[in-house]
């Protein structure tokens, strides 16, 4: 009985540790259904590109992306580890928008999670950063 017991307990016990896991979130399924080039952090959209209002900036060479206003107001900057090719590819990427009269910024492993021609869904499913967003090559 005593053994039986102590079985139980094992399982019990591993049942909860591997519960309790930092595993990654799976991505926001509206922000991978979208064609929109946005910023989403923790299931808010922070920013989203207006074609008539916004412009793309991306340099290669720094591995970097701008998304923002015509004002500058309003924007995004990416900062990669290397440059999105295909899905599935994980990065780290450095991610500064700006908020409420000032700048935010956080720090992550991003993973492709959508692509298409030279557009790239990336996602973060840290379950303190949550974080998708999405980038342009420019060519």
């Amino acid at each position: 009985m005593m053994r039986i017991r102590f079985r139980i307990f094992l399982i019990f016990a591993s049942a909860l540790l591997l519960a309790s896991c930092n595993r990654d979130l799976e991505p926001d399924s509206s922000f991978i259904a979208g064609s929109q080039v946005q910023l989403k952090v923790a299931g808010s959209v922070i920013h989203t590109y207006d074609p008539l209002t916004w412009q793309l900036g991306y340099n290669p060479t720094t591995k970097e992306f701008r998304v923002g206003d015509d004002q500058m107001k309003n924007y995004y900057i990416v900062n990669c580890s290397s440059i999105p090719s295909s899905t599935g590819q994980k990065l780290d990427a450095t991610v500064t928008w700006t908020a409420g009269g000032g700048t935010k910024s956080i720090k992550g492993r991003f993973e492709v999670a959508k692509a298409e021609k030279d557009r790239y869904w990336l996602w973060c499913g840290d379950k303190k950063i949550q974080t998708g967003v999405t980038v342009c090559i420019l060519r």
